[in-house]
């Protein structure tokens, strides 16, 4: 299984997009990238889940 997530998707203009094998590693590239890129955003793990996509 992968777990994917695009900034767009989260209405931001930005071309960030993570995909990984695992949820707790997309997080954790989700919750660095918003550090470095976005430090303006208060994003909450209920928001960011909500946004994964998973593919087969």
């Amino acid at each position: 299984m992968a777990y994917s997530i695009r900034c767009a998707d989260a209405g931001v203009d930005c071309p960030g997009s993570f995909t990984t094998e695992t949820k707790e590693e997309l997080m954790k590239h989700v919750e660095l990238h918003a550090k470095e890129a976005h430090p303006d955003l208060d994003l909450q793990p209920q928001q960011v889940e909500a946004l994964v996509k998973i593919s087969h």
